[in-house]
């Protein structure tokens, strides 16, 4: 079996060393170290260690499946329930990258507070670039809701759904969401009477929430 690249290495690496000791007091040679390479391939491969982190959140696919959303094949017969089942499918893929790494999630979150402002920068920039690239998605849909409703605000919108996906996926690494409906309740008494959705549940109600504002949109801002 070939011997993974030097990139693929560094990636596990920093993967690994961030999820044992945070991202702020991992260094870039304790990752070269680890990945058996100079520290120089490093900045070879990713440029800095901001670059390198959004490689790892790259890797795993969270916002990277918009290249691959469908278009409507036949423009004159879309509907509205075409594009949130779409969305849905997508949402749920985003939200399972984050869930299934659960620690790399914790540690991204507990550590907010310490971050550099290079830090800062790099996960604001992997952040409106996948709003951007949603954005250029929904720009295709031959939707009114979407049509009518001007670029400023289907941009946030855009970016509005994966805070959504960000808010839902923090909720089940944290807090422990049921995966599925039929997932036993809670058995903390402080719980008592109180409803918790089910991930499934939940990532619905996000999509149906989010087309239902897109619709309030058009209503709101359309010309009389």
């Amino acid at each position: 079996m070939a011997r993974p690249s030097s990139r693929q290495r560094l990636l596990k690496a920093a993967r690994e060393l961030f999820v044992r000791q945070g991202i702020a007091q991992t260094t870039t040679r304790q990752i070269a170290d680890l990945a058996g390479v100079h520290e120089v391939t490093l900045f070879r491969h990713f440029g800095s260690k901001q670059g390198l982190l959004l490689a790892v959140f790259a890797e795993l696919g969270v916002f990277s499946g918009v290249a691959d959303l469908p278009l409507p094949a036949d423009p004159t017969t879309f509907q509205s329930a075409e594009l949130q089942a779409i969305l849905l499918r997508y949402v749920q893929t985003c939200f399972q990258a984050l869930a299934d790494n659960p620690e790399l999630v914790r540690s991204l979150v507990g550590e907010a507070g310490s971050y550099s402002e290079e830090h800062r920068r790099a996960l604001r920039a992997g952040f409106l670039q996948a709003q951007e690239q949603l954005y250029n998605y929904l720009k295709q849909i031959p939707s009114p809701d979407l049509q009518a409703i001007d670029s400023e605000r289907l941009h946030a919108a855009a970016g509005t759904l994966h805070l959504m996906i960000l808010g839902a996926a923090l909720l089940a690494v944290t807090a422990g969401l049921p995966c599925s409906n039929t997932d036993q309740p809670s058995s903390n008494p402080a719980d008592k009477g109180m409803s918790c959705p089910s991930v499934p549940a939940l990532l619905q109600a996000c999509v149906e929430l989010w087309m239902a504002a897109l619709t309030g949109m058009k209503q709101a801002y359309s010309p009389p």
